[in-house]
């Protein structure tokens, strides 16, 4: 393959088509699945594609090296196609150019029709007037004809602010409980869980889980703010997204004579050792409305405390001892050690990024933005009159620019006496 023609494909709208199928197909991945968790998240939640998930990368879709491929490969074809037209309309946007009419064009000319005054009236309109041998050309919005090339403009901005915040982001996830202080000492400032809650639909359910938080810094007031999902929160620059929620469950290690011996906070998939007994308590899950598949399986119907019971597996020096459903607050006993779950409580989990592209996001959008008005509001509008001739040239909404004209072309027409 030739270097031209690699150039030529590299360039092509083809794989500009193809390419913005692929990255649209990843952020769609990224939106629909939970980002930056732990990989047995991804294992206990789908337990399927789990795997898959975590090795191609869509637990972190906007940060994986496919993505950032697929951005860069689109950041050249964009501007490939863009150095490819530009010097045309460069071009046409010269006072000496003038697009020849379709022949199919539609001829507005009238009997009665006042050239001069017709002149008058494309003159007040801001139309530029150039007189030939054979009658005049006026023309309108030449700069319309950058339209495109601006808007890709934007739109390369836009992508490489991504392209850059993706590579130099900070970013990270973390749980909180109700109560739990995270420090951002980098920053300047910590966040406090103040609550968590759910809210549920008719059928049970979860529609929103929503986040309480207060912002605290050193010497300055205090200030809450609420966010849920694609509600984030913007705290000096970086940004905080609601992503997760889980339950974590209170584990209570006890004698046979009842003294309590130890105790821990667990979540679904976590383990907790007692060293005294060589015991490793699994918790394999907690269910907050339990029932019992076909398969002796237990699953939650809802996440609404109904029926509540915890799915627990204990180990002793590394072999499987037991197994067993309990409720809240029931014991169950091993040896000389009781163990028992006595609440759930609902945590948080949110993801943090401070991102360095934003500035490019935003001069991109405005740019982006200047291109679809040059586009659509002041694309170039020719107006070629010869003897017994007046017809338009625009590249859109021909209809309405003849419209436009044969107004004009009436105003100027001659009264009879």
């Amino acid at each position: 393959m030739t270097i031209d023609k690699f150039i030529r494909r590299l360039t092509s709208l083809g794989l500009a088509i193809a390419l913005f199928v692929l990255i649209a197909a990843y952020s769609i991945i990224g939106t629909v699945l939970p980002q930056g968790l732990q990989r047995e998240f991804y294992i206990e939640n789908y337990p399927s594609i789990g795997s898959a998930i975590t090795t191609l990368q869509f637990d972190q879709v906007y940060s994986s090296w496919i993505f950032r491929i697929l951005l860069f490969l689109f950041i050249v074809n964009l501007s490939g196609c863009t150095l490819k037209i530009l010097p045309g309309q460069l071009k046409k946007i010269k006072g000496g150019y003038f697009p020849e009419p379709k022949s199919d064009a539609e001829n507005l000319h009238m009997d009665n029709v006042d050239l001069e005054k017709f002149r008058g009236i494309l003159k007040k309109k801001r139309y530029s007037i150039i007189q030939d041998e054979n009658g005049f050309k006026a023309t309108r919005h030449r700069i319309g004809n950058l339209g495109s090339s601006v808007t890709h403009l934007g739109i390369i901005i836009i992508i490489l602010g991504s392209f850059i915040g993706n590579i130099y982001a900070q970013e990270g996830f973390f749980n909180m409980l109700p109560g739990d202080i995270k420090s951002f000492p980098e920053y300047g400032f910590s966040l406090k869980l103040d609550d968590f809650r759910l809210e549920y639909r008719e059928n049970g359910s979860v529609d929103q889980y929503y986040s309480d938080l207060t912002i605290l810094k050193p010497g300055v007031d205090n200030t809450s703010d609420t966010i849920w999902v694609n509600n984030p929160l913007k705290v000096d620059k970086v940004n905080f997204y609601q992503t997760s929620y889980g339950w974590a469950s209170n584990l209570e290690i006890s004698d046979i004579t009842g003294e309590n011996m130890q105790a821990g906070l667990l979540r679904n998939g976590e383990s907790f050792f007692y060293q005294p007994g060589h015991l490793t308590v699994y918790l394999y899950g907690y269910f907050p409305n339990m029932t019992i598949t076909s398969q002796g399986e237990p699953i939650t119907m809802t996440e609404q405390e109904l029926n509540p019971h915890y799915a627990v597996i204990l180990y002793e020096f590394g072999n499987h001892v037991a197994s067993e459903v309990l409720g809240p607050g029931q014991e169950f006993q091993y040896k000389e050690y009781k163990l028992a779950f006595m609440e759930s409580e609902l945590y948080t989990g949110i993801t943090y990024r401070k991102d360095f592209g934003y500035n490019f996001v935003m001069i991109g959008s405005l740019l982006m933005t200047l291109g679809l008005i040059l586009s659509f509001y002041y694309y170039p509008k020719h107006i070629l009159v010869e003897e017994g001739s007046i017809k338009t040239i625009t590249r859109q909404n021909t209809w309405g620019f003849n419209f436009q004209v044969r107004q004009m072309i009436e105003k100027s027409a001659e009264k009879e006496e």
